[in-house]
């Protein structure tokens, strides 16, 4: 009771010396803030789990410094809501036209691009790593590999929002440590500026196999992004064509983006007819619009959403082996919401189950574990060796 007396009475104090200051003004940042707060509450799927969490996060943003400390304060503050498909996305970041992209339609942008280097790049406690070097883009030209870690960008240190600003076209001086502790190796990469869907669409053609192993041919792609009807085409072009005669056939479901619909399953469904026609040459031209051999689904830990959809029919109608790790489990319904500085909050507005299933915080176990080790890999990749392996197995002579 005292302790109270004390600090009522130094209120007091201060009240009657006239010393009490004027209330701190928020900072520039407040008002977003307060947006975030506002659709988290109105637009977020469980709108109990919504509502407590604003009610509890209400001027979280009045003392964020600069823009790099508001996405750190909200990208944690929304990590507490514990849901898939909700993250803080400013203009500065690479996401933002990734997202942008995907939602091109529903944002009404005309057109998105954003300037980069052909590579998928992932932040660890020990720094920036390669993990994806897309086929034909400017990383692989500047002999990047898988396992880089990204030390400086024309002597600045490595930064994911601005590496890259204003150097499109323009020769890039890039330091990458291949080896740990070595010294950093000097490379020239000119960065390009595209749309990031053409980006990933290029590089799922490029990134086109047919390998020899065990003494069978098996063919490889890597599905980076799934979000549009191009992509699931752009494999079933390749089954038809360049991989039509491969013994057996690994889909790469490794990161990027999600989106595939539901009926990316019947790719690989042998229920689907297959035809045989003729014409009045006599000639029989089979077609087989679906894929009858072995498969193998590469994923990992970032293999999200409709890649997930995919994965867990197709591991429960026995249509593939899934080789990797278990995936995120990030099986909610996500939309953008512009604020009014133009950032993007990525929003779950909806849950999902799979034929009965909630995978949300969950994902979907592999047959076949394989460990990986990015950090210095000098571009050797070897769950994809491991999925190529099994695949060429899993032929019968």
């Amino acid at each position: 009771m005292t302790i109270r007396a004390t600090r009522w009475w130094v209120m007091t104090g201060l009240l009657l010396a006239g010393s009490v200051q004027a209330a701190t003004p928020p900072g520039p940042y407040a008002k977003l803030g307060d947006e975030v707060v506002g659709l988290v509450r109105t637009r977020f799927f469980d709108a109990a789990k919504g509502t407590a969490w604003a009610d509890a996060h209400q001027g979280y943003a009045a003392d964020a410094k600069d823009a790099e400390d508001f996405a750190r304060r909200t990208n944690a503050a929304l990590a507490e809501l514990k849901a898939s498909h909700t993250a803080y996305y400013p203009k500065q970041a690479p996401g933002h036209a990734e997202v942008s992209a995907i939602f091109q339609a529903f944002l009404q942008q005309k057109k998105v691009e954003a300037t980069g280097i052909g590579v998928d790049v992932m932040e660890t406690p020990e720094g920036f790593f390669v993990r994806h070097v897309f086929t034909d883009g400017p990383g692989a030209r500047a002999g990047l590999l898988r396992g880089d870690r990204l030390v400086t960008v024309e002597g600045q240190p490595f930064h994911p929002w601005h590496a890259f600003t204003n150097r499109a076209g323009k020769a890039t001086r890039l330091t990458v440590e291949r080896v740990k502790g070595a010294a950093p190796l000097s490379l020239t990469v000119t960065p390009h500026r595209l749309d990031p869907r053409q980006e990933w669409l290029a590089y799922q053609k490029a990134s086109s196999r047919v390998v020899e192993r065990q003494g069978h041919r098996v063919a490889y792609q890597h599905v980076y992004a799934c979000t549009g009807e191009q992509f699931q085409q752009q494999l079933e072009e390749s089954m038809q064509d360049t991989f039509a005669k491969a013994d057996a056939l690994v889909v790469d479901f490794r990161d990027g983006w999600g989106g595939c619909n539901p009926a990316f399953v019947n790719l690989f469904n042998p229920q689907v007819p297959a035809l045989v026609s003729t014409g009045r040459d006599g000639q029989a031209r089979p077609f087989a619009p679906s894929w009858r051999k072995p498969v193998v689904l590469l994923v990992n830990g970032n293999s999200r959403s409709g890649k997930e959809l995919v994965a867990s029919s197709m591991k429960r109608h026995q249509l593939a082996t899934l080789v990797g790790e278990r995936t995120a489990g990030a099986v909610l319904g996500g939309g953008p919401q512009k604020l009014s500085n133009g950032d993007l909050l990525y929003l779950a507005v909806m849950d999902v189950k799979v034929d009965g299933e909630r995978l949300e915080g969950v994902g979907v176990p592999v047959d076949v574990e394989v460990p990986d080790a990015l950090p210095y890999a000098a571009g050797v990749d070897p769950r994809k060796e491991r999925a190529l392996d099994v695949a060429a197995s899993l032929v019968k002579d």
